[in-house]
């Protein structure tokens, strides 16, 4: 996705204030992994937009070699920075085209929050030529948006904030949209290829918007994904790392700073004067795991 790769994002910002995975979400690739073949190996796992290597950094010890692509330099470098005492190695590749792959080489393949900026079909088919016949393919992540347990009125002044045309939502790189929609357009993809054992998890029940009968979900009902506990300050910082903040200020750079902006609006309807105030949060997210329908030869 071409913003993190601009001058202007700062790729250390990301590295610092975006959201931890839970450290237990590895373990439930690798049950999903197993269920059906005990045998399945992990030897090979690779995180596709492993932008700074986030998620990457928490499967050495599950898998023998790891690699972690991205088309940005300045993510695979804030990735190496942060990655010195881990064996993984980044490779700057786009999720089209991973011709430094073996066909059939790849146990899990993972996609942490980067699956919404890739061209559907063309990924799809590179993940089925480079995994392995009973490998599996997990793409996961967050909107970024969340339920205000204690502050239900704040769950709307940050979506609209953050999707509506009259504010950031026009600043969004093409491709959001298939995030927002709980990667649905995903599903329906493995669906109609035949792939198996297709699993979409969501939570909470809140992120689905309008129910899908032809692909439909399934409730989780626990956090699986993300291990993120804010308060305002730092949901601000987390903010600031949205692609469309930066967008949005490029064009208009006269103007207040559109994460403090809206961090100042939610907490006044919150009646809240504590910028370090913890916040209960049920943050949204998706989780879409399934294997290829077939051996590629």
């Amino acid at each position: 996705m071409a913003t993190y790769s601009k001058p202007e994002y700062s790729a250390n910002n990301y590295q610092a204030s975006r959201p931890r995975y839970r450290a237990s979400l590895v373990d439930t690739i690798l049950a999903y992994h197993k269920k059906n073949d005990p045998t399945a190996g992990t030897d090979f796992a690779v995180d596709v937009a492993t932008g700074t290597g986030i998620f990457a950094r928490q499967l050495p010890p599950h898998f023998k070699r790891v690699v972690g692509t991205d088309v940005s330099p300045k993510m695979l470098q804030s990735a190496r920075d942060a990655s010195k005492n881990n064996s993984i190695d980044y490779v700057e590749a786009t999720s089209e085209d991973m011709s430094f792959l073996e066909s059939g080489s790849v146990d899990v393949m993972t996609v942490a929050t980067g699956a919404h900026w890739f061209d559907i079909e063309k990924f799809v088919k590179e993940a089925r030529r480079v995994l392995k016949p009973n490998g599996t393919l997990a793409i996961f992540g967050y909107p970024g948006f969340a339920h205000f347990v204690d502050y239900p009125q704040c769950d709307k002044i940050l979506k609209d904030y953050g999707l509506g045309d009259d504010k950031l939502g026009r600043f969004w790189d093409r491709g959001r949209e298939v995030l927002v929609n709980g990667y649905r357009n995903y599903h329906k993809v493995f669906a109609r290829d035949s792939w198996t054992d297709i699993q979409r998890y969501i939570y909470p029940d809140t992120i689905e918007g309008e129910p899908s009968t032809e692909v439909p979900p399934i409730l989780a009902s626990k956090p699986v994904i993300m291990d993120f506990d804010v308060t305002w300050r730092t949901l601000q910082d987390f903010l600031l790392t949205w692609s469309t903040v930066t967008l949005y200020h490029k064009q208009y750079p006269e103007r207040e700073n559109a994460a403090k902006s809206v961090v100042r609006e939610m907490m006044a309807a919150a009646k809240s004067t504590n910028m370090d105030e913890r916040l209960n949060l049920q943050w949204e997210e998706i989780l879409l795991m399934c294997h290829p329908p077939q051996s590629v030869k």
